[in-house]
């Protein structure tokens, strides 16, 4: 098993921020959700212009409103639930140290505060996302490997996201 990229660094609360942000906020399907909410409230003021009958199209100032809260409730929740976790995973352990371990045919992820590695096998990978700071591949199992930019002793980091993405792209074509 030859390694390809190796990315170490510490366990931090910002892992769990971008992920949410992500998730919550950024991702392509809450930005196109976004843009379609603001399209539907900007046809809305037009018609209350257009027609005057303001009270008529209370309902949707409303939706849109309710929707927003909800979005941001989320998101809100997910961080301090993150909090809460990475609060009791590090608890009387110092520092956690993440080693993430890229292979010609599985990803590793070895933390100090665990015995045993976990090892996830190329054909698990679901999709890979990039935040501020981090490369995340999601797998079918709904879990998110993290790998820090800037963190690599192993592989160039410049190469990192398009192997990933080929064994992406491998995986849906076997599967589809």
């Amino acid at each position: 098993m030859q390694l390809k990229f190796v990315s170490r660094f510490p366990r931090v609360f910002e892992i769990e921020q971008e992920l949410y942000r992500y998730l919550h906020l950024t991702s392509p399907m809450m930005i196109t959700s976004l843009v379609l909410l603001g399209v539907i409230f900007v046809v809305n003021i037009v018609m209350c212009l257009i027609s005057g009958l303001l009270y008529a199209n209370m309902a949707v100032f409303a939706m849109v409103v309710i929707v927003l809260f909800v979005l941001f409730y989320r998101y809100y929740s997910a961080i301090q639930a993150g909090k809460k976790r990475l609060a009791e995973d590090t608890n009387n352990k110092g520092e956690v140290t993440v080693t993430a371990t890229l292979t010609d045919e599985e990803l590793i992820s070895e933390s100090s505060d665990r015995e045993e590695p976990v090892t996830v096998p190329f054909s698990h990978f679901l999709k890979v996302f990039v935040t501020k700071h981090y490369y995340m591949i999601q797998t079918t199992d709904k879990m998110v490997y993290v790998f820090k930019k800037g963190a690599f002793s192993v592989g160039k980091e410049e190469e990192f996201l398009p192997y990933v993405q080929q064994i992406i792209e491998n995986n849906k074509r076997k599967r589809g």
